[in-house]
């Protein structure tokens, strides 16, 4: 993936936007792999609180720090559930005139009850609809510092 990116975006390089908390394992590691270069800045939102299920309604609770316009702009996230979440993001974000606006995700659900469709320009894993925890990827902020991704049992 680290590859592809690196080839599609020129030698400007391309401005990452981690969604936190989840994403900042797999952006740390992305951003490591990249060969051109990186400059990047965090999101945080929520629309789960302690639940396994997105409660509709998102909150921003840490904005970027950076001006976008003008820049190639690349969304990271951890996982795509129905995309709710994401979506009300990028609304957000293409208001802020970025040159470009794509999304990178680690996991995409693909069955998921009232999904959003996405343009999801790299994607790592097609999983089916199950709550998965570790490598970032939380369940009432645990286990998290998992190595390795798992299904959360009931």
């Amino acid at each position: 993936m680290a590859g592809e990116i690196s080839g599609d975006y020129g030698p400007e390089g391309v401005f990452l936007i981690g969604i936190l908390k989840g994403a900042f394992m797999f952006l740390a590691d992305l951003a490591r792999s990249i060969t051109i270069p990186v400059r990047f800045d965090f999101m945080a939102c929520s629309s789960y609180g302690s639940s396994r299920k997105t409660s509709g309604i998102v909150r921003i609770l840490k904005d970027l720090d950076t001006d976008i316009r003008g820049k190639d702009v690349l969304v990271v996230e951890d996982i795509i559930d129905t995309g709710l979440t994401l979506s009300y993001l990028l609304k957000n974000l293409k208001a802020r005139e970025p040159a470009s606006l794509e999304i990178c995700s680690l996991l995409n659900k693909k069955r998921v009850e009232g999904k959003v469709d996405l343009p999801i320009k790299y994607e790592g894993f097609s999983i089916p609809d199950v709550f998965v925890v570790g490598y970032g990827l939380d369940y009432d902020e645990q286990f998290r510092n998992l190595p390795y991704i798992a299904k959360l049992k009931k």
